[in-house]
């Protein structure tokens, strides 16, 4: 009988283990769908401080 309980105990980990691993895929899904919107973002900041800089650049060369 301990042949038996070892197995189901066993197959029980293995389901316990499958549910963790799948849970962990979920959150590692959102996270990567959260980490390229703020990429997205960081570009889209990068970008105003490049026009910024260029406008800026612009206009000093304007009054000298």
């Amino acid at each position: 009988m301990s042949v038996i309980k070892d197995a189901v105990n066993a197959m029980k980990e293995v389901i316990l283990l499958t549910d963790k691993v799948e849970k962990t895929g979920a959150v590692l899904s959102e996270v990567s769908k959260e980490l390229r919107e703020h990429d997205r973002r960081l570009i889209r900041l990068e970008t105003m401080v490049e026009i910024a800089q260029v406008q800026i650049s612009q206009k000093q060369i304007e009054l000298k």
